[in-house]
């Protein structure tokens, strides 16, 4: 069950300025759930202090793109590995947990098979469960045969079938939306280059979601399904294997924003020894370069960009999360911009700018207390031993060090 939020005072550390892009000297008040005050400040009576002294506070952490239900186990998302569904919910609170005490408290959960991701969703938000705040799409929309089917995904074809799917998921709990623009890696017989979803058909689904104030994300690795998606008023490219100068001009032009996960591929393509398919490894290995010089073209051109793992492919697992972020850095960003594009841009993209990403009064005190500078080293993010304390709502969560960072005043 949920308890009442304790006044908590982080003292003596410094906290990440994100308009400034660095980190200023201070103390930092939650109370109710929230940042009270930042700078000076004393804790109200009943309160508890944390010394932060030499300590590096940044804004909880965002992934755009995760399948959280899923363990990340090489073969999971085939249909004939999966565990019954008791099994996977149990697993699932488990990766919850695990994910938010590596510092990550939201996340954007993309497909789940039974919808179990929503699920969990409302588990988390009604105080059973430990865990990041989840917008859950549900079920992913694809055409028939298309990428995901069989696991993450429900078929539909025409924009009529396409608009009733959407209502669907919305009806059935779903806060975001995901529509899929191209083929992929890890669906069988489906080429990641080809197109999938028409215009039409992209177009009548965005109307949908937009008229309930969802954010739209397409699974797009091919040019045309890239362009297509675009076109229609997504929110997000997810993936962007093979960008072309038009499709970046497009994405300027309509503001969409880029979630590489550049992850992904990465374990898909060198894993073929630990039981991968040989088929998605084949796959994988083919789309790595086009992504990164994909990814790296959209650096330069100013692309909106927003971090996402696409965590639960293949050997991808949960609370790892932040080893995107440090390869988003290795390939174009500035550390600074890499830890933006894992909180206030990211939040930005799923239209929780006000709520979260930055430590701002009036926010949600998602915090994440860090033994080491981000900004002189971003591969902190992922090392458990730099993790002193994650403070979700206000509340200090289970985390690696977090013994280290005091007492009660």
């Amino acid at each position: 069950m949920a308890t009442e939020t304790q006044p908590l005072l982080l003292r003596g550390g410094a906290f990440f300025e994100s308009d400034a892009r660095s980190f200023v000297q201070g103390d930092l008040l939650c109370a109710g759930g929230r940042i009270a005050a930042l700078g000076e400040a004393e804790a109200p009576p009943g309160g508890r202090t944390l010394d932060c002294e030499g300590c590096y506070l940044i804004p909880g952490l965002i992934d755009c793109h995760v399948h959280i239900t899923s363990a990340g186990d090489p073969a999971e998302l085939s249909p004939g590995q999966r565990p019954p569904l008791p099994r996977r919910a149990w697993r699932a609170a488990e990766h919850a947990r695990t994910t938010l005490t590596r510092g990550i408290t939201t996340v954007r959960d993309l497909g789940a098979a039974d919808r179990l991701n929503i699920d969990l969703a409302a588990a988390i938000a009604a105080g059973e469960l430990a865990g990041p705040r989840i917008l859950a799409a549900g079920m992913g929309i694809t055409m028939s045969g298309g990428h995901g089917h069989g696991f993450i995904a429900r078929e539909a074809d025409g924009p009529d079938a396409v608009r009733r799917t959407v209502r669907e998921e919305l009806r059935a709990g779903a806060t975001a939306i995901k529509l899929f623009a191209s083929g992929g890696v890890l669906t069988p017989g489906v080429d990641p280059r080809s197109p999938a979803f028409t215009r039409a058909e992209l177009q009548a689904g965005v109307e949908e979601a937009t008229k309930a104030f969802r954010t739209v994300a397409a699974h797009a690795q091919s040019t045309e399904g890239i362009k297509n998606a675009v076109a229609a008023g997504v929110t997000s490219i997810e993936h962007g294997v093979w960008l072309d100068e038009e499709a970046i001009a497009m994405m300027l032009e309509a503001g969409t924003y880029l979630v590489p996960t550049l992850t992904a591929p990465d374990h898909i393509a060198q894993g073929g020894d630990a039981g991968i398919p040989q088929y998605a490894v084949e796959k994988g290995q083919a789309v790595l370069e086009d992504h990164i010089a994909s990814y790296e073209a959209a650096v330069r051109a100013g692309v909106r960009l927003a971090m996402g793992t696409d965590q639960g492919t293949p050997l991808n697992r949960p609370g790892e999360n932040a080893q995107e972020i440090v390869r988003m850095a290795a390939h174009g960003l500035s550390s600074a911009a890499a830890l933006l594009a894992a909180t206030a841009w990211a939040a930005e993209l799923l239209g929780l700018g006000d709520e979260v990403g930055r430590l701002r009064v009036g926010q949600a005190a998602d915090i994440v207390i860090l033994a080491e500078d981000p900004l002189a080293d971003i591969s902190c993010l992922q090392r458990p031993e730099s993790i002193v304390g994650v403070i979700r709502g206000g509340n200090v969560v289970g985390a690696p060090g977090t013994a280290n960072t005091g007492g009660t005043a």
